[in-house]
C-alpha cells in the first residue's frame, strides 16, 4: 500500500499529532486552521497544505467542515520528496478544483480500491509538483470568463437555500473576490442583484403557472416569508404577489 485516499470532519477542537507518511489536506467545504512545524496557515476550499512525514502539526476545524485528506507512504519518489521536503500552503486552481471534485464524487472507489487510490495519488501529486515546481511554458490558463450557464443551472436549482457568494465562487473555482469582478464584467451587475432577480422570476412564473400560494412560493424561491417576498415585488414590478396573478388571469 502507497496511498490512502478518505474523506473525514476534523474535529473543532485543537488536536496535535505526528505521523511517518507524507500527508495532503484540503477542504471540500468549510475550512480549518493548521500550524506545521511553526508554519501557521488556513485550509479551506482554496487551499490546502502539505504535511511532511515526522512533523508535528496543529489543527483545528471550523463549524461544519469536509475535508480530503492524502496520506502517501512511498518514499522513493523524487516528486514527493521535493513536494515535502518542508511544509507547504498551496492554492488550488480551476483544474485541480475539478480534479478534487472528482475525487468527491468517487469516494467509494477510492475506498475500495487500493490501486485506484495509488492512481489518483498519483495523479494529485504530479499536479502539485508541475504547479509549484514547473515554471515552462504551458498551454493557456483556464479562461478568466464565468460560465453563466453553469451557474444559472446552479442557482435555479438552489434558489430554496440561503446562497452566498462563496458558495457561487467555489462553484465557478474562483476566489470570492475575484468572482465579483469576473461577475460584473459578464453580467453588468453584482451577484447579490442577479441572485434576487432570479428569485423574483421564479416566484413570478410560479404565480402565473400555479395555484400555490404565496407563502408556500416565497419558501421554494428562498424569500424568508410571504411579507418578505410582497416588499420584493412592489419595489421591483411594482405590484403584489396577488396583483401579478390576477392580471396574468386576465
Amino acid at each position: 500500500m502507497q496511498a490512502i485516499i478518505r474523506h473525514c470532519t476534523l474535529p473543532t477542537s485543537g488536536v496535535h499529532h505526528d505521523h511517518p507518511w507524507h500527508q495532503m489536506v484540503i477542504a471540500l467545504s468549510g475550512q480549518a486552521e493548521f500550524e506545521i512545524a511553526g508554519h501557521g496557515g488556513r485550509v479551506d476550499a482554496m487551499h490546502g497544505c502539505l504535511v511532511p512525514a515526522g512533523e508535528v502539526h496543529f489543527y483545528e476545524g471550523t463549524g461544519d467542515n469536509r475535508h480530503v485528506v492524502l496520506d502517501h507512504y512511498n518514499p522513493d519518489s523524487a516528486e514527493l520528496e521535493r513536494l515535502f521536503d518542508r511544509p507547504r500552503y498551496f492554492t488550488a486552481d480551476a483544474s485541480l478544483r475539478l480534479l478534487l471534485s472528482f475525487i468527491d464524487q468517487e469516494e467509494s472507489l477510492w475506498q475500495g480500491s487500493t490501486l485506484a487510490a495509488e492512481g489518483m495519488a498519483q495523479v494529485i501529486i504530479s499536479s502539485l509538483h508541475q504547479r509549484l515546481f514547473d515554471h515552462t511554458p504551458r498551454l493557456p490558463a483556464v479562461s478568466q470568463r464565468l460560465n453563466l450557464l453553469q451557474l444559472d443551472n446552479y442557482i435555479q436549482q438552489h434558489l430554496a437555500e440561503p446562497l452566498t457568494v462563496e458558495q457561487l465562487a467555489q462553484v465557478a473555482c474562483v476566489s470570492t473576490g475575484h468572482f465579483h469582478q469576473l461577475f460584473r464584467q459578464a453580467t453588468g451587475t453584482t451577484p447579490a442583484h442577479y441572485l434576487l432577480q432570479a428569485r423574483l422570476e421564479r416566484a413570478r412564473d410560479l404565480l402565473l403557472e400555479t395555484r400555490l400560494a404565496p407563502g408556500c412560493i416565497a419558501e421554494q424561491v428562498g424569500f424568508s416569508s410571504q411579507s418578505a417576498l410582497t416588499h420584493a415585488f412592489r419595489r421591483h414590478w411594482g405590484s403584489t404577489p396577488g396583483g401579478i396573478r390576477r392580471l396574468g388571469g386576465e
